[in-house]
């Protein structure tokens, strides 16, 4: 009596262990490696968003692709793509919709659900949202949705054209996406520190921002200070051009994002709220891991992102 059970557990072991040599089903989800250690990360790339409608800014992203042909160094043989960014003071209910639908942009009741410290931080008021749509879906500020979708739509596009020109798996995490907004500032000094920063950079970085604010570099230099005090060597020492952030994020001015950054970034979507928000609840949720330059390597001139003074309270279907 107890060998015929013993015979039946014998039998389903023996065909689950055959049927794992056939099939070699992954045990769970699929983790992009990070880079190679010791590799100096290879910019393969250069996007700047252009807003093509603009008076004010429609020449900029193809100037900057013309700077970097001629004063780029080491970065003018890179393709430089001007990418269109999204209209969205234009934009139609149905486009809208789609991106909605394609799960760029979506509604705060579209939002993935937030991890344990994440939502703390929201309940105890250190962090506050700004959404992109109000409680009947209709946009509130053009410039924020404007800006989410084409940021993102941007690296969705990077990424897809790897797949497109049937770049190995294994080469794409050596691949490096710089991404511009097109008020960006760049001088041959900015593209000298950028390529000082490469060889310090985590190769399992996933997003370092060119922009940062002050507020992010001044705990750095304080801590360069206490350093020498304490008169340990320098070398020992964590870059200092690379400050981890987690808590809070500072601007998308200038980006560098890897391509198991632009991964990371794609599974967050959709994007519901101000995309720095969006980026740092990301941050916190330890989905993406992201460093700011210090000083910043890149400037911005500042100027408004969309004609927002035109933009219709009816766009999306609603009364104002």
């Amino acid at each position: 009596m107890i060998l015929l059970p013993l015979l039946v557990v014998a039998v389903i072991v023996t065909d689950q262990l055959h049927l794992g040599k056939r099939t070699q089903l992954p045990t769970g989800p699929i983790r992009v490696p990070c880079a190679t250690q010791g590799k100096v990360p290879n910019i393969s790339d250069v996007y700047v968003i252009h807003s093509y409608w603009s008076k004010d800014r429609g020449h900029l992203a193809p100037a900057i692709c013309d700077w970097f042909k001629g004063n780029g160094g080491n970065l003018s043989s890179i393709p430089c793509t001007t990418f269109p960014g999204f209209w969205a003071t234009n934009a139609s209910r149905e486009q809208i919709l789609e991106l909605i639908a394609h799960r760029i942009v979506a509604p705060e009741t579209h939002a993935k659900r937030q991890g344990f410290f994440t939502w703390l931080l929201y309940w105890l008021g250190f962090n506050s949202a700004v959404p992109l749509f109000d409680d009947q879906e209709r946009v509130i500020n053009p410039s924020y949705l404007g800006t989410a979708a084409s940021h993102l739509l941007a690296v969705q596009n990077w990424t897809l054209e790897m797949s497109r020109m049937e770049v190995p798996p294994a080469e794409r995490t050596e691949r490096h996406l710089l991404l511009f907004e097109d008020d960006a500032v760049v001088t041959e000094r900015s593209v000298e520190e950028l390529q000082s920063l490469l060889p310090r950079l985590d190769p399992c970085y996933d997003v370092v921002g060119l922009d940062s604010t002050d507020n992010f570099c001044a705990p750095s230099r304080a801590a360069d200070v206490l350093w020498r005090l304490i008169r340990l060597p320098l070398s020992w020492r964590p870059s200092t051009r690379l400050v981890p952030v987690r808590t809070c994020y500072s601007r998308n001015t200038g980006l560098l994002i890897s391509y198991k950054g632009a991964l990371n970034l794609l599974s967050g979507l959709p994007v519901t709220r101000e995309i720095d928000l969006w980026f740092r609840d990301l941050m916190t949720d330890r989905v993406l891991k992201a460093y700011v330059a210090c000083p910043r390597v890149v400037t911005t001139q500042g100027l408004p992102t969309t004609d927002s003074h035109l933009w219709d309270q009816q766009a999306l279907g609603g009364g104002a």
